[in-house]
């Protein structure tokens, strides 16, 4: 069964637990002036889902890429972007973030981000999907990503919680996948002790 197929029951169902999240981390990263419509125009999406950070950027003066597989999120995001006044400024695309191309979506982009994609792929999926961002970004690009983070050892009153969200990137895992082209900025939010984390990459 395909997993596109899967994501969308969910989104039709109510059971996309991670829609609706726009990322606070986004948005102090854009109201700080780190990630600028000045500096960085150009950003792609990855698993944009709904499209509310897409749609937030769009608001905030950039142009914005949302990529996701699943059409029935994709259809809302582009009614919400419609609504939201900014479908000019927010296109949307049915993309496989694995694959070696994915046609409408050429970079370089100034700005990757992903709240929440990367983590939920495993082994050659998570891999290909890395490939993917190195190949969207460019010299000077920033990367920014929000993702499950810990190493399995959880104290016993949250087991139950952060296990359903596995799968989950183990601290180093990052610097595996985007060391040899990136430069890794742990943000301080959210912090360890959260078991998520939140970071932004510079391209070198």
């Amino acid at each position: 069964m395909p997993k596109s197929w899967s994501y969308s029951v969910q989104y039709k169902t109510g059971m996309a637990r991670w829609a609706g999240r726009l990322g606070l981390e986004l948005r102090d990263l854009v109201q700080s002036g780190r990630i600028s419509p000045e500096t960085h125009p150009r950003v792609v999406d990855l698993g944009c889902g709904r499209g509310e950070a897409a749609i937030y950027l769009a608001k905030h003066g950039f142009q914005v890429v949302g990529v996701d597989f699943s059409s029935v999120a994709l259809n809302e995001a582009r009614a919400a972007a419609s609504r939201a006044g900014v479908a000019d400024r927010c296109r949307f695309v049915k993309g496989d973030l694995t694959a070696s191309r994915i046609p409408g979506v050429e970079g370089p982009f100034d700005v990757v981000t992903d709240l929440g994609t990367l983590d939920d792929l495993k082994g050659e999926d998570r891999e290909a999907m890395a490939r993917t961002i190195k190949r969207l970004s460019g010299p000077g690009s920033l990367y920014y990503l929000w993702c499950v983070h810990h190493d399995g050892n959880l104290p016993m009153n949250l087991k139950g919680i952060l296990l359903r969200l596995n799968p989950k990137l183990v601290p180093g895992e990052e610097e595996a996948l985007f060391g040899d082209l990136f430069k890794i900025e742990r943000l301080p939010s959210p912090p360890p002790s959260s078991y998520f984390a939140g970071f932004l990459m510079t391209h070198r």
